[in-house]
């Protein structure tokens, strides 16, 4: 009895063995990031001296926006960014009886030759696993010492707006040539 000749692979078939190597590889690519951004949390926990419940991942959609319904979660959920970074959110917790404010951060990490470059908020810096940290982390955290080192009411808020307390003790906004008025006199602008 002969042998029956090799029977030759399909296009189709070939084009699958290469798409399932292809999500496999990126399925082990996305666990690295998961398990990268479960450590990143680790060591800005450590550098901020905060608990474990002060930093928490929240979950972003296909816009890499917060999604607020889904709260916190204890593992970043990933999102793939069109810049080939892999995005997930981060919410840092400042509470005390009858008070709390939410800072939210969009992180994206990316590995390239064995090399993590993280990009926070607009910080953009490649991340030593093994070195030190301090200097990354003093660089995403200015800008949140600045905004609490401000008054608030010295804060733009949206579309070029200050915040200043009325008369009846109201938290009103008001455009910013109008707010210097606001703090010189100490009365609100006119209408």
């Amino acid at each position: 009895m002969s042998a029956s000749p090799a029977v030759a692979a399909t296009l189709y078939q070939d084009l699958h063995a290469k798409a399932m190597a292809w999500c496999r590889d990126f399925a082990q690519y996305k666990e690295a990031c998961k398990v990268f951004g479960e450590q990143l949390r680790v060591d800005y926990l450590t550098y901020l001296g905060a608990r474990s419940t002060d930093l928490e991942f929240h979950v972003l959609d296909e816009r890499l926006e917060r999604v607020p319904s889904e709260g916190t979660t204890l593992s970043p959920r990933l999102q793939v960014g069109d810049d080939g970074f892999l995005y997930f959110g981060l919410t840092l917790f400042f509470k005390e009886t009858g008070h709390c404010l939410d800072e939210h951060i969009r992180v994206g990490v990316q590995r390239s030759r064995n090399q993590w470059k993280v990009r926070w908020g607009r910080v953009e810096a490649l991340y030593a696993i093994n070195g030190s940290h301090t200097a990354f982390f003093d660089r995403v955290t200015t800008p949140l010492v600045e905004k609490f080192a401000t008054p608030f009411h010295k804060v733009r808020g949206q579309l070029g707006f200050v915040p200043y307390v009325s008369n009846d003790e109201h938290l009103v906004l008001a455009p910013v040539g109008e707010a210097r008025i606001v703090a010189e006199k100490g009365d609100p602008p006119a209408a």
